[in-house]
């Protein structure tokens, strides 16, 4: 979902404020995925801001800030700014633990919004 603010772009937002507990804007960027595990995970992102919050329902909803762009080389060019690698091939964001596929949809939902 991008910046949408039909009736469809206004429901979502609120089912994924109310299941998350975080405040979402009309205008904010939101993107939802769901892992294998069934933890569901929440991106928000304001217009023009330079960080954007990720919510992991596995977490208990606890906004986490993340900075966008994608890094642009190195051992973590795949993933977003501020994700690293942690022991060899783990993904980390600050405190948040990702697998891969979590980190390549948190790099698409920056690079959606850059």
């Amino acid at each position: 979902m991008s910046f949408v603010t039909d009736e469809l772009g206004r429901e979502m937002r609120a089912l994924l404020s109310k299941m998350s507990g975080y405040p979402i804007g009309e205008s904010d960027y939101v993107s939802y995925f769901v892992n294998e595990h069934g933890e569901r995970l929440v991106f928000v992102r304001g217009r023009k801001k330079k960080t954007a919050v990720l919510l992991h329902s596995d977490l208990g909803w606890e906004p986490k800030q993340i900075a966008g762009p994608p890094t642009s080389g190195g051992a973590n060019k795949d993933l977003p700014a501020g994700v690293r690698r942690f022991f060899g091939d783990v993904p980390v964001a600050g405190d948040i633990i990702l697998n891969h596929p979590e980190a390549l949809w948190l790099k698409a939902c920056l690079m959606a919004t850059d």
